[in-house]
């Protein structure tokens, strides 16, 4: 018998051995998941005969004045994988987050073959990142903070930057990913008039979002981070229709949206830093 419910403490273990199946992932970013990013209470899971075969999580966000979730973590056991369980699972969250009043679902699909599978399911791709490279100029003059954008802070340097509407965490999650970001090694930089989180790989600096007051803007916050790690390169990852260096790059899909209550109108959304 075939059962789907939010997961509990008791079930932990179960679907700690689906998640390193399907995901490869040690024990201190599983916990990290269900404890601090969605939390057990939000963590769907169905079960067939007392055993959880399925597994996926629906994190709060929001677009907006939009409420919805983020689902993340989507797996199924290897050996039935293919036979419409997640499919049924998909659909009994769509149904359930729609009775709680939430108005979309979206997701970042792990492979490009996977953006047919959520089509399937009534998904769409709605967010795109613009990838655009820059060679940085020195600039001995460029001054920025580094490292200094607690969660609170980076939610304000978002508002004031980030062009709307676009996908955010509520708190808790919001929080957690954050601390996610810092454990994996990003680094954050904030001017007057931007903010950028990037890592570093080798002598590029590949920002995973960048937000600014236009290009001059942008411009100062890339030259400062040279001036901190002396890489002369970056790789930004920016919304399709984006102001910052509009006209540039190549836009590639990156995440899909399915409404839950009927559609709305909604301009070009965003959505980047979704600990994908």
């Amino acid at each position: 018998m075939r059962e789907m419910r939010t997961a509990t403490e008791s079930d932990r273990p179960a679907l700690a051995a689906l998640w390193r199946e399907a995901f490869g992932d040690g024990p201190e970013f599983i916990d990290f998941v269900f404890d601090r990013f969605a939390g057990l209470e939000n963590v769907w899971l169905e079960e067939r005969d007392g055993a959880p075969i399925a597994s996926a999580c629906a994190v709060p966000v929001t677009m907006g004045q939009l409420r919805g979730v983020y689902l993340y973590g989507v797996n199924t056991r290897a050996d039935l994988r293919g036979q419409g369980v997640m499919s049924g699972l998909l659909d009994g969250i769509h149904a359930e987050a729609a009775r709680r009043g939430r108005d979309f679902a979206v997701l970042v699909p792990e492979g490009e073959r996977l953006f047919s599978f959520y089509a399937g399911l009534g998904y769409e791709t709605r967010f795109y990142h613009r990838l655009v490279e820059k060679e940085i100029r020195p600039n001995l003059w460029a001054q920025a903070e580094f490292d200094t954008l607690t969660a609170q802070r980076l939610a304000a340097a978002r508002q004031r930057f980030l062009e709307p509407p676009y996908v955010a965490f509520e708190p808790q999650a919001h929080a957690a990913m954050v601390q996610n970001l810092y454990t994996d090694g990003a680094t954050t930089v904030e001017t007057e008039d931007g903010y950028g989180v990037f890592f570093t790989q080798g002598d590029t600096l590949v920002f995973k979002e960048l937000a600014a007051a236009g290009n001059l803007a942008a411009t100062r916050i890339l030259e400062a981070a040279r001036q901190h790690t002396a890489c002369d390169r970056a790789l930004l990852e920016l919304p399709r229709y984006g102001e910052v260096f509009l006209g540039e790059g190549e836009a590639r899909p990156y995440g899909m949206l399915k409404w839950l209550a009927g559609e709305k109108k909604l301009e070009e959304p965003s959505m980047s830093l979704m600990c994908d």
